[in-house]
C-alpha cells in the first residue's frame, strides 16, 4: 500500500529533523566527553602532585601511621582505583590500596617520590608511586547526557512529524484536493468554473493558472461555435464571390478536366446555359496545343503561373486576350487540382499597341532631335576653336605693339636727358602696358584651361628657392602698405621635387597678390608644411593667410567663378576677376584643390595641399 503525498511529506521531514537533531547530539555527547576526560586528566595529575609532597616525608621519617592516614584519605577519591608505593621505608617495601570492583578505562600514572628536607636542598627519592583513576563517573555523565540526547530526538521527531502533518494537510492536500475538483468539473463540461484564491504561494499561483485555463477552455468553445457559424457564413461569401466576380475563376483537376467555373468565365467563352464540368480547358477555350504545352511545363516546373497573356477563342471565333495567373492546389487522399484567375485584357493589348505606335513614332522624333543636337554641337565646337584661335591671334597682335611700347618706354627712361616730369608720365606709361599684359596673359590662360589645351611640364625644381622667388615678387608691395610679410617654411621640406615650377609660383604670386591688395594693416603669411613623406613621394600644404578685409559665405561661395570679383567697388579696378580661377583650375590638374578660410573683417587663408615625388 503507497504512502500519501502527506504522509510522505510528514515522514520526510520528520527524518530531517531527527539527523539534524541526531548530528547536533552527538556533536554535543562527543565535545562533552572530551571536557570531561580532560578535566579527568588534570584531576589525575592534581592527586599525582599531592602523592609526591605528602608522602615523602611520612616515608623519609618512617611514621608507617601518618602513611596509612594518607593511603586513606587517596583511596577517599571515588575517582582513584588503586595506589601502589615502593620504597625502603615501607614495611615489606611495598604499600598497596586498590578497590575490589575492576576500573573502567584505568589512567596509570607512575611517579617518583623524593624528600628535600629544606628549600633548595637537594631532594633525595625514597620511594616510587603508581596511581590509577577509573572513568566510571566520566562514563555516568556521558550516559545520562546520551539518555538526554535520545529522549529530545524523540520529543523533536514526534513534534515536527505532527506539525508537519498537519501543516502539509492544511497548506497543500486541501489546496490539491480542491484544484483536483476544479479539473473534474472542467473535465465534465462546466467550463468558466473557477476556485477561490486563498493564498498567493504556488498553489495560489497554479490555482490561478487553473483559473485562467478554464476561462481560456470557455473562451475556446465560445470561439469554436463563432467559427463553426463563420464558416458557414464564410462559405456562402465565398460562394457569392465565385459566382458574381468579374473575373474568370476556375478549378480542374490534374489532368486539365474543369471541376468549377464561374458565371463571368462562361460568359467570357461564350458558354451560355451550357455545364462546363467535366470538359478540358483546352477545348472550351482554343488554346493553341504548343501554347498549352508551354503553360504546363512551367505549372510542373514551377509549381505555379504568373500574369501569362494567352489569346481564346470567344464567341464568333473573334480573339479574346486574356492573363492567367493559376498555381497547384494539394487537396485529400494526395491529388491535386488546379485554381487559376483569368482576367480580361483585349482593351489593355489594344492600348499597348497604340502605344507602341505612338512609341515608335516618339523614337523617330527623337533621333531627328539627337541628329540636330549634334550638328549644334558640332556648331558649338567649331565655334569655341574659332573663339581660342580668335584669342590666340588677338593677344599675339596686342602682344607685338604692345612689347614694342614697353621697350621704347623702357629705353626713354633709362636716357638721363629726359626731364623729370616726363620720367613720371613714362613711369605711368609703363605700368599701363605692363598692366595690360597681364590682362591680355590672363585671357589667354583661362581660354586655354577651357579648350584643355594647358598641360602641365614637371621638372626638379629647387622648392625652398620658388618660395623665395615669390615672397621677394610681392615683398616690395607689402612694405609699401607698411605690411608684416612673413615666410614660414618646414624644416623638413625636400629640397627638390618634381613639379611645374613657373604654374606653381603663378599660383602663389596670385593668392600673395590678393591677400596683399586685400589687406590695409596687419600682416601676410606664406607657410609650406610637410604633412606626409614616403620614399619617393611628399604630401605638402601650402598656405597664404592675410589679415584683410576678409568675406562673407556668400562671396566665397562665387569666389573662384570665372571674372568674378567679391570684394568691394574701390578694389576691383586693376583686376579681371580671372587670377582665382585659373590659379583653382592649375592647382587641380597638379591634384589638388584650393580652399577658403574666411570671415568677413578678420582675414583669409587660401591652403591647398600637393602630393609631389622627389627629385
Amino acid at each position: 500500500m503507497s504512502m500519501g503525498l502527506q504522509t510522505r511529506l510528514a515522514a520526510g521531514i520528520a527524518l530531517v529533523a531527527s539527523l539534524i537533531v541526531l548530528a547536533v547530539g552527538w556533536t554535543w555527547t562527543a565535545r562533552e566527553e572530551a571536557e570531561l576526560m580532560d578535566g579527568l586528566r588534570e584531576r589525575e595529575a592534581r592527586m599525582a602532585g599531592l602523592i609526591e609532597r605528602g608522602f615523602a616525608g611520612p616515608i623519609w621519617n618512617l611514621d608507617h601511621v601518618a602513611l596509612e592516614n594518607l593511603l586513606d584519605a587517596v583511596m577517599a577519591d571515588p575517582e582513584v582505583h588503586a595506589i601502589e608505593i615502593r620504597g625502603l621505608g615501607l614495611r615489606g617495601g611495598l604499600a598497596r590500596r586498590e578497590r575490589e570492583h575492576p576500573a573502567s578505562g584505568p589512567l596509570r600514572r607512575e611517579f617518583g617520590i623524593t624528600y628535600q628536607p629544606a628549600a633548595g636542598a637537594p631532594g633525595t627519592a625514597v620511594a616510587a608511586a603508581v596511581l590509577v583513576f577509573t572513568r566510571d563517573l566520566v562514563d555516568e555523565q556521558i550516559r545520562r547526557t546520551r539518555v538526554f540526547v535520545f529522549e529530545l530526538l524523540a520529543g523533536v521527531v514526534a513534534a515536527v512529524a505532527v506539525a508537519g502533518y498537519l501543516l502539509v494537510d492544511w497548506l497543500v492536500r486541501r489546496p490539491v484536493a480542491r484544484l483536483g475538483a476544479l479539473a473534474q468539473r472542467v473535465a465534465k463540461g462546466d467550463l468558466g468554473a473557477q476556485e477561490k484564491v486563498e493564498r498567493a504561494d504556488e498553489i495560489g499561483q497554479l490555482t490561478m493558472r487553473f483559473n485562467a485555463m478554464s476561462l481560456k477552455l470557455r473562451s475556446a468553445a465560445d470561439q469554436v461555435q463563432l467559427s463553426s457559424e463563420g464558416l458557414r457564413a464564410s462559405e456562402a461569401r465565398y460562394r457569392s464571390l465565385f459566382e458574381n466576380a468579374t473575373e474568370g475563376i476556375f478549378q480542374a483537376d490534374a489532368d486539365g478536366r474543369v471541376l468549377s467555373m464561374n458565371r463571368a468565365f462562361t460568359q467570357m467563352l461564350g458558354l451560355g446555359a451550357l455545364s462546363p464540368v467535366g470538359r478540358r480547358l483546352r477545348e472550351l477555350t482554343g488554346i493553341d496545343r504548343e501554347e498549352m504545352q508551354r503553360v504546363s511545363a512551367i505549372m510542373n516546373e514551377q509549381g505555379k503561373i504568373q500574369q501569362a497573356q494567352l489569346q481564346l477563342q470567344a464567341p464568333g471565333g473573334r480573339p479574346l486576350w486574356v492573363e492567367l495567373n493559376a498555381h497547384w492546389v494539394e487537396a485529400e487522399g494526395g491529388r491535386r487540382r488546379i485554381e487559376g484567375m483569368v482576367s480580361d485584357i483585349s482593351l489593355r493589348r489594344q492600348a499597348e499597341a497604340e502605344l507602341t505606335r505612338h512609341r515608335d513614332h516618339l523614337e523617330e522624333l527623337v533621333n531627328e532631335r539627337t541628329a540636330e543636337l549634334s550638328e549644334a554641337k558640332l556648331r558649338a565646337e567649331a565655334a569655341n576653336q574659332a573663339k581660342g584661335r580668335f584669342l590666340a591671334t588677338m593677344s599675339h597682335e596686342f602682344r607685338t605693339p604692345l612689347n614694342a611700347i614697353l621697350g621704347f618706354t623702357q629705353l626713354m627712361q633709362m636716357d638721363a636727358a629726359v626731364p623729370a616730369g616726363q620720367q613720371a608720365k613714362l613711369q605711368l606709361m609703363r605700368e599701363s602696358g605692363l598692366h595690360l599684359l597681364e590682362l591680355i596673359n590672363d585671357v589667354l590662360d583661362m581660354a586655354s584651361i577651357e579648350a584643355g589645351k594647358v598641360s602641365l611640364k614637371p621638372s626638379a625644381v629647387d622648392l625652398r628657392a620658388l618660395l623665395d622667388m615669390a615672397s621677394d615678387s610681392v615683398r616690395l608691395r607689402a612694405e609699401q602698405k607698411n605690411l608684416a610679410f612673413g615666410l614660414d617654411v618646414d624644416a623638413g621640406l625636400p629640397h627638390l621635387v618634381m613639379v611645374d615650377g613657373q604654374r606653381l609660383r603663378q599660383v602663389l604670386l596670385n593668392l600673395l597678390a590678393n591677400a596683399v591688395k586685400f589687406t590695409d594693416s596687419g600682416s601676410v603669411l606664406l607657410s609650406a608644411r610637410v604633412l606626409a613623406q614616403e620614399p619617393g613621394r611628399v604630401q605638402l600644404r601650402f598656405e597664404v593667410a592675410d589679415s584683410g578685409i576678409g568675406m562673407t559665405p556668400a562671396q566665397q561661395a562665387r569666389l573662384f567663378q570665372a571674372f568674378e570679383q567679391v570684394s568691394d567697388a574701390s578694389r576691383h579696378l586693376g583686376g579681371t576677376g580671372l587670377g582665382l580661377s585659373i590659379s583653382q583650375q592649375l592647382v587641380r590638374l597638379m591634384g589638388g584643390q584650393i580652399l577658403v578660410l574666411s570671415t568677413a573683417g578678420q582675414g583669409s587663408s587660401f591652403v591647398f595641399e600637393l602630393r609631389l615625388a622627389t627629385a
